[in-house]
């Protein structure tokens, strides 16, 4: 199957988790993230807003200002096809953007470097055990993430764990998947 075909059938199976379950898995995952070395060494934490069909990571950015630490969020450029990462430390830090995803006010907002950032939380379509992933298809980790050499994870349901993904060079592995059930060590 092609990366395209996956991304459709992927989106339709998430798209199917009713909002209930949504709820209870997006805080089950978060519960065991937080459990995690990773995140209790982390001071800074980059992850994104989610989309509806996405582990809602509004309970991992309130839990971590509940703990002091800070949180990064991406503001895209669609033009450039690159992202910043901005420090928000409310909710009102926020305005919809691109696709309705909410992104940092840039007025309101610091930008926060990525040699600053302990731990970036990767979005994604799929995962495999081996840690392989295959995103949204714009590129904007891939890039990112060229030149970062701290830790990554990835949070995702159960479902979005798959057998194999096609890959490329440039693709990005994660190290560490959280799922509802599992974490996964796919290689440190």
């Amino acid at each position: 199957m092609e990366k395209k075909d996956i991304r459709n059938n992927m989106m339709k199976n998430l798209k199917n988790i009713s909002v209930l379950d949504r709820e209870k898995k997006s805080k089950q995952i978060i519960e065991t993230l937080f459990s995690t070395k990773q995140l209790k060494d982390a001071n800074i934490i980059a992850t994104t807003m989610p989309m509806e069909h996405e582990i809602n990571t509004k309970y991992l950015i309130a839990t971590c200002w509940n703990e002091n630490k800070s949180v990064v969020v991406p503001k895209c450029n669609h033009k450039t096809r690159e992202m910043d990462f901005y420090k928000i430390s409310s909710f009102e830090d926020l305005k919809e953007g691109y696709f309705g995803i909410q992104e940092p006010i840039e007025e309101k907002c610091e930008k926060i470097e990525k040699e600053q950032i302990d731990l970036v939380i990767v979005p994604g379509v799929a995962y495999t055990l081996k840690g392989e992933r295959l995103g949204y298809g714009g590129g904007y980790y891939d890039r990112y993430l060229e030149d970062y050499n701290k830790l990554l994870l990835a949070l995702a349901y159960d479902i979005q764990i798959v057998n194999e993904l096609p890959t490329e060079k440039h693709d990005i592995k994660i190290p560490f998947i959280i799922t509802e059930s599992e974490i996964i060590q796919a290689f440190q």
